[in-house]
Parts: C-alpha cells; structure tokens; sequence
C-alpha cells in the first residue's frame, strides 16, 4: 500500500494572477483550461513532465516564510539572467545568496519564496 504525489497546492489570494507569474516563468501548460481565467478559485499548471501545481483562493494574505518552496535551476541560461528575468515578471529578490552559497532568494508576487540556483 502507498501513495503518489498527486500535485502540489499554493494557496493564493488571486489565483489567476499567481498562476499567470508561474506560467510565465516556468513555461508550463495550462491544465483544466475551462477553469483557468481571471476570477477562478482555482488555477493550474502541469509541467511537460505532468507534474501539476494548483493555486487554490484563500481569504487571508500569506503572513510568515514558507515552510516549503520550489528551487529551480535553469536548462538553457545562466542563473543571473533567470534572476533578472523572474524581476521582470513581477518577482522581488528577497535574499541575494548568489556569491556566497550560490543562488537567490525570491518572492512571487504574492510573497512565495523560491531559490534560483547556479
């Protein structure tokens, strides 16, 4: 008897709007696209691996750091470019850990944090 990963689920005041961040910098698909437009309750995104995330609506604005968060490493570029261009999606750097242990802390725009590594 056990389990599998089905998807991983971030909560977010807007959806939409964080899904929209994520499809941008990740380059994901949309999955349940009926579902996936400005408003929804729900969002969500599948990988070319299928590996899915949703974005489910809460009431109540993220408040404290994330207990879990997604390191992502870049496949075609060099980590300082997939930095400056999670900035021009609306990402904020949150802690700049580049010189000393090799990446960066960043915020969506909903205040999720994620690490861009070397």
């Amino acid at each position: 008897m056990s389990l599998r990963l089905s998807h991983t689920t971030w909560d977010a005041l807007d959806p939409y709007a964080v899904a929209e961040f994520w499809r941008a910098l990740l380059g994901w698909e949309i999955q349940e696209p009926e579902c996936y437009k400005p408003g929804s309750d729900e969002c969500y995104l599948v990988s070319p691996d299928g590996y899915t995330i949703l974005f489910f609506k809460v009431p109540d604005a993220k408040r404290v750091k994330n207990r879990a968060h997604m390191d992502l490493a870049s496949e075609d570029s060099t980590r300082d470019e997939q930095v400056e261009r999670a900035l021009a999606l609306g990402a904020t750097l949150a802690e700049d850990r580049r010189e000393d242990l090799g990446w960066a802390v960043m915020q969506d725009p909903e205040g999720n944090e994620f690490c861009i590594l070397r």
